[in-house]
């Protein structure tokens, strides 16, 4: 059974956490039959149904007419939008800290339009640094908030995703080709964090980790940029406290992690300033 992660487990309502499971079921697919979500939770058909009636009652799920089978409903969505705009006023409080903390710049993002769009930017006080604005794009898969984001999307996506990119070679080091890529997203998962090393601009590392949504899904990402020696040379510091600030952010957001461990949406779930570009 999974439940948040807390030291009184027998105040937790399992109603509520099987409530939880059945919507986190969702995370993979658009819309979900009975058996499957049953299969999913793993609770038989009957309490899996009355879940799914009071859920749709209050319009967290909805039953489509063809077919019997479900999707998540309008409620989610509209609270998905209100935790969006809130994404950028709960994240600048833990922006600030590791941009204290290390002194190199940081960027949170979101892929919108088979990009990377850098939304908050606070950049390094060092000579050399990054030197970037909110509202800048970049190709995904060379930069570390592209595939952080990008390794816990469902298959389904990042296939698009991957038909979408002019796979153009920013540096030496940028990887081009499909599996290659697939291989990296993979590594991603693995570590936790997403690396970009000289992948978007010689000279130039980065360090990215996931935020994650309510639902479980994955909503942005926020990295750590800068000079290729004080990014690396530091690489297990600053992913320490960054994949840390990242859950600590995705948790005010509503999303927890199971008891097993590893995160409830596995995927089964922002130049040096010479050149102006983000990572």
């Amino acid at each position: 059974m999974k439940l948040p992660r807390t030291t009184d487990h027998q105040y937790v309502v399992e109603a509520v956490a099987k409530a939880l499971d059945l919507l986190e079921a969702f995370r993979d697919s658009e819309e979900l039959s009975l058996n499957e979500i049953s299969r999913r939770v793993g609770l038989n058909k009957s309490r899996s149904f009355r879940l799914l009636h009071t859920l749709a009652e209050r319009g967290y799920v909805e039953k489509i007419a063809d077919g019997g089978r479900y999707r998540l409903g309008v409620k989610l969505f509209e609270r998905a939008a209100h935790m969006g705009r809130d994404l950028r006023r709960i994240a600048q409080p833990f922006i600030r800290q590791l941009h204290e903390q290390f002194n190199e710049t940081v960027n949170l993002g979101v892929i919108h339009d088979a990009e990377v769009l850098y939304i908050d930017i606070l950049e390094s006080s060092q000579a050399f640094r990054m030197a970037a604005r909110a509202g800048s794009r970049m190709p995904i898969f060379s930069t570390s908030l592209g595939k952080a984001i990008a390794a816990h999307l469902p298959e389904s996506e990042v296939a698009n995703l991957l038909s979408a990119q002019q796979m153009s070679k920013s540096t030496k080091r940028t990887a081009a080709e499909n599996q290659a890529l697939r291989n990296e997203l993979q590594a991603v998962r693995r570590r936790g964090y997403a690396l970009d090393n000289e992948e978007n601009e010689p000279g130039v590392a980065c360090l990215g980790a996931p935020i994650f949504d309510h639902t479980g899904r994955v909503l942005a990402a926020i990295s750590v940029s800068g000079p290729v020696g004080r990014i690396l040379g530091t690489q297990n510091r600053i992913a320490g406290s960054l994949v840390s600030i990242c859950k600590e952010i995705s948790g005010k957001l509503g999303f927890f992690e199971s008891l097993e461990g590893g995160s409830n949406n596995s995927s089964k779930r922002v130049p040096l300033s010479r050149s102006g570009k983000t990572r």
